[in-house]
This record gives structure tokens, C-alpha cells and sequence, in this order.
């Protein structure tokens, strides 16, 4: 729970004084009065002042007692105070004769449920509006503990004078945020107590009472929702990947979703879209237009009861342009055949090369569990148990399953296929025998043969290292391109890798990457011998130089206009501007 805000001085405990009430009360006067030279003395918070500041600019009369009235939603208003009241009542007891009161409000600000408290004082307070529907929103009645804390987001305690109103002097009034499991922010606990009686401590008391209800509201929530939330907090482990979980009644986002998803009938679309791809009970591939953008968007199932099915979905950009024409493309579903194998529940086994991205595929399509084929060795039987096992639970990928013997394998297709669960394998070559106990064969080419793609593969993989925002230079992405890639995916993904940690900048320059790539980018197919010796010279100049253009010119004898013509010459992307 957040510590309530406070100004530097004088300390919270010393606001309840009465002479630094005294104080605050003749800097709220001159503030009215338009003085510009209140938070001179210290003693009203830049906080209080601020708010101040909004309640006078929005036209929140001073002298008003009235409490505006506005009727909160049902469902919200039902789900927030059936949690809360258990705690509310309780608290009801704790505050009989104390001169304390509490109020539930909602999101709003707008109170949800009866005030509980010194039965007098509540008395009082439903007289001037309060009670169920009333409004604590700062615009409409100024500053004070609710307004402020749902301004900032955390607790925040407001003492006497530094109300905005006459009305709320003699009080002291906290707001503490209440959230629901999935942090998202459902209302407000506000405690208030008579100025005379209260003290600092109001603001722990208040924020003990709050976790109570937050502790309630995470009790109350059903296993649909928790199982949903557990799935969805899985998933958004890499902050800035956009992941949204929902099912009929619960929509949430991470702040990397929030930033993407502005609202509007796009979003309403996603959703609908996420939604009937998981009826089915499989993980699907979908590939949907955001604004001027196209998303591939992966949709992870979530079992839920009754036989229904939430969904959690992760969203990366597509580096490639809208279709011609003017209209918004409706989300279609990616023609992958191995998702459209998952889809139908068959069998598939990924062949290729190691390191093609084998596994890879697989696990970007779906949800599953490895299973390495070489540890099979030191007890088969044992290691066919612990596959069949991992098979009830969900989908299993067997790696390098050509690796086993022709009755191993056969004993391993049977336990995965009575597991009820979507299952896979890679292997090297697809053999007549192989092919022969498999429904779908997909083939990985070489990364070598599939060199249109590395663009899009480079952006995909430092995505996945966490680089979103890192770009390749055009030099760096011909050297990637022109590369053999006997490692396959797996040696590029090294070579990003790497690469990021030497890169300081938001691009990834020649000198970021590995000595031996980056020496592959010297040799170019269409120069003569002497324009790449020349090349070559001028590249190991700057390298040695550390890249610096005055340093390498020297080296070479040649004048600084000419190691700069050289250099866009040879299209030289070098790492600084020195």
C-alpha cells in the first residue's frame, strides 16, 4: 500500500497543530484572494496547492456545503461492495463514538454503499447529500482525501484548512485506492474523523482497513478470473510486449497494450476477434490492422469452467505495409500450416537443419512442453512414462525424435496420441519412415534459402531479446544478409544478441557486431579486387581507430575530405559521430 503524500513540511503529524492550521487557513484566504505567493512558507504542500489550483479553475464554490449526487453503475457498485462490506461492517463497530466515519466509493468517486461510523456524524453528513450516489470527484467539490488520491493514484491524507470548502475544516479526510487482483483500480476507501480527534495515525489505520477489502476482493474473485490472471501475469513477464487477457466478462492489458489500444471500434473488434478464435479450444495465429499498422497477434487458450474458454494474446508488430486499396481489412486468420495443423489436432513433425528454428516454430504458434529425444538413452522406459505424463497435461514437442530407435519411437507416437492432447516432434530429414508415422510433415529451409526473410526475422528475434525499439543500420542489415548462416537462426540470434550488448544507441552499427560477421561485410560480390582491397583498408583503418574519421585518416595518409568521401562512398553506417 502506498504511504500517503505529504509536503516536506511541515511533517504530517505537525499539520494537525494548531497554529500550522492556523497558518494553512491564511494561505488559503490570500490564495482566494489571488495571491501568487502561498507556497512561499512552507506550509501548504506543492500537492495541496495544486489542487487548490484545479478546484478554483474548474469553479468549485468555497462556500458550498452540498454534496452533488450521481448514481453509480450497478454491476461495479454490487461487485465492490458486496466485497467490502464484511470489512465495512466491522469498521462500523471500531468507529462507534469516535468522531470517524468511511465511505466505499467507486472508481468515480461516487459512493457505493452507506457511510458507517459515529452514528451522529453520519446523521449529519446524509443531511448535506451524502450516502449512496454522492459524489467526492475533486472537480465538483474540491480538494479532499478521495479527489486527491484518485488524482495521483496512492493515499493521501488532507487536514483541516486544506480542504478546498468551509464545509470539510473541521475534518480530517484520507482516500486510499482499493484494486481488484488484477491491480486494476476498482474505488476508493475514504476515512474521515473530526479534526479534534484525529491524528497521523488515521492514514495506516486507513490503509489497514483498505488492504482488508483488497484481500476481499481477491477472495470474491472466481476461479475463471483467477485462472485467467495467472495466464495473463505468465505472459507479461517482457514489459514491452503488448499482452491482453479477457474472457466475456474481464478485459486487462499491460501498460505496453494500454499504450497501443486507444479505444474505439478497433479495439472492440480485437477483442471480438480474440474471443472467437478461442471458442475452438486451440491457440491460434491472427493477423489484425491497429490504426495504420498490422499486428500478428497470438492467441493463447485459457480453460475455464463449464467448458468455456478465455484467452490471453500477445500482439508484435508486422514489418510489412496494408494491402492496396483505402479500407480497414478485417483480421484474418495467418495461413500457417502449422497452425492450421494445431487447429485440426494433427500430428505434425517439423523437419530441418539444427538451429533452423524448429522449435521455434512450434512454440510460436502454440503452447507446449519439450521433450529432448536424446536423454532417452539411460532408462527408455522411464523416459516413455515421464512423455506420456507430460501428454495428459497438455501439448508435447519431442525433439530430435529421429534420434530413437524404430520401437522407441513407435511407443512414444502411442503414449502422446492416447494423451487427447495436440503433439509434435522435429527432426532432422524427413525419411521415408518418418513421413510414413506422421499426418503432417512441415519442412524448415535453411536460413540461407530464405534470405528475402531475414529482415522481418531480424526484427521478429530482437524482439525477443527485449530490443523492440533497436534497429539494424542498412550496412549491418547487408552484412546480415549477405552472410552464409551455417548456424542457422540459432547463430543470428547469437549475433543480435551480442551485438546488443555492445550497441549504446538505438541502432545497431558495423562495430557492434561480432569481429568475424562484421569482416564477411568487407567482401562484396560486385567490387574488383582493387575497390575492395581500398575497402577493406579504409574499414580496418576505422575499426583500429575506434571509429574516429580524424584518427584513421591519419593512419592512412589521407586528407580528412577524402576519408569522408570514402566513407559515404563505401556506405560505411558507422557507430558515432566522432
Amino acid at each position: 500500500m502506498a504511504s500517503a503524500t505529504v509536503a516536506n513540511h511541515p511533517s504530517v503529524a505537525a499539520r494537525f497543530d494548531d497554529s500550522v492550521r492556523m497558518r494553512v487557513g491564511r494561505a488559503r484566504e490570500a490564495f482566494l484572494a489571488g495571491s501568487t505567493d502561498v507556497a512561499r512558507d512552507g506550509d501548504v504542500s506543492l500537492e495541496i496547492l495544486s489542487s487548490w489550483s484545479r478546484s478554483r479553475d474548474l469553479g468549485v464554490d468555497p462556500t458550498s456545503a452540498a454534496l452533488p449526487t450521481h448514481q453509480p453503475g450497478p454491476l461495479r457498485a454490487k461487485r465492490l461492495a458486496e466485497a467490502a462490506w464484511p470489512i465495512l461492517g466491522a469498521l462500523a463497530e471500531q468507529c462507534r463514538d469516535s468522531d470517524a466515519w468511511a465511505m466505499l466509493l467507486d472508481r468515480d468517486c461516487v459512493q457505493v454503499s452507506r457511510t458507517v461510523g459515529d452514528e451522529r456524524l453520519v446523521r449529519a453528513g446524509e443531511e448535506r447529500g451524502g450516502g449512496v450516489g454522492a459524489t467526492f470527484r475533486e472537480s465538483l467539490v474540491g480538494t479532499n482525501g478521495a479527489g486527491i488520491s484518485a488524482e495521483r493514484l496512492e493515499s493521501f491524507l488532507v487536514v483541516g484548512e486544506e480542504h478546498f470548502r468551509e464545509a470539510e475544516h473541521s475534518l480530517a479526510s484520507v482516500g486510499v485506492p482499493l484494486r481488484d487482483p488484477f491491480g486494476r483500480l476498482v474505488g476508493f476507501l475514504v476515512m474521515c474523523q473530526r479534526i479534534n480527534s484525529a491524528n497521523h495515525m488515521i492514514v495506516p489505520y486507513a490503509q489497514n482497513v483498505a488492504q482488508s477489502i483488497d484481500e476481499q476482493l481477491a477472495l470474491a474473485t472466481d476461479g475463471d478470473e483467477r485462472a485467467l490472471f495467472e495466464a495473463f501475469s505468465r505472459h507479461s513477464r517482457r514489459p514491452s510486449l503488448p499482452v491482453i487477457g479477457m474472457n466475456e466478462q474481464v478485459f486487462v492489458a499491460n501498460n505496453a497494450a494500454q499504450q497501443l489500444l486507444r479505444g474505439g471500434e478497433e479495439n472492440d473488434e480485437l477483442r471480438k476477434t480474440v474471443l472467437d478464435a478461442s471458442q475452438g479450444g486451440q491457440s491460434r495465429l491472427l493477423t489484425v490492422n491497429l490504426g495504420s499498422d498490422r499486428y500478428r497477434v497470438h492467441c493463447r487458450v485459457v480453460e475455464l469452467s463449464r467448458g468455456r474458454f478465455g484467452a490471453v494474446a500477445s500482439l508484435s508488430r508486422v514489418a510489412e505495409p496494408r494491402p492496396i486499396g483505402g479500407g480497414r481489412a478485417l483480421p484474418r486468420v495467418e495461413t500457417d500450416p502449422l497452425a492450421r495443423a494445431i487447429e485440426l489436432g494433427l500430428p505434425a513433425l517439423i523437419c530441418g537443419e539444427a538451429g533452423s528454428g524448429r522449435a521455434h516454430r512450434a512454440h510460436s504458434v502454440t503452447s507446449v512442453t519439450d521433450v529432448d529425444a536424446q536423454t532417452a538413452t539411460a532408462d527408455p522406459a522411464e523416459w516413455v512414462t515421464r512423455v506420456g505424463a507430460l501428454a495428459e497435461t497438455g501439448s508435447v514437442l519431442v525433439r530430435d525424435i529421429d534420434v530413437l530407435p524404430a520401437d522407441l519411437r513407435r511407443r512414444t507416437l502411442e503414449v502422446v496420441r492416447e494423451g487427447g492432447h495436440w503433439f509434435g516432434a522435429t527432426a532432422a530429414a524427413a525419411t521415408a519412415e518418418l513421413e510414413a508415422e506422421w499426418d503432417v510433415v512441415i519442412e524448415m529451409r535453411p536460413l540461407r534459402d530464405r534470405v528475402p526473410e531475414i529482415p522481418a526475422l531480424v526484427d521478429g528475434l530482437l524482439a525477443s531479446l527485449g530490443a523492440d525499439g533497436i534497429r539494424c543500420s542498412p550496412e549491418v542489415m547487408s552484412i546480415l544478409i549477405r552472410h552464409p548462416w551455417p548456424g542457422n537462426i540459432a547463430q543470428l540470434r547469437r549475433v543480435l544478441a551480442s551485438s546488443l550488448v555492445r550497441c549504446t544507441g538505438p541502432v545497431i552499427a558495423i562495430g557492434d557486431l561480432p569481429r568475424q560477421i562484421a569482416d564477411s561485410g568487407r567482401r562484396s560480390t560486385g567490387e574488383g579486387l582493387l575497390a575492395r582491397t581500398e575497402r577493406e583498408l579504409y574499414f580496418d583503418a576505422l575499426r583500429d581507430a575506434d571509429w574516429n574519421r580524424d584518427v584513421a585518416a591519419q593512419a592512412l595518409g589521407v586528407s580528412r575530405a577524402t576519408m569522408y568521401r570514402r566513407i559515404r562512398q563505401f556506405g560505411f553506417q558507422l557507430p558515432s559521430s566522432r
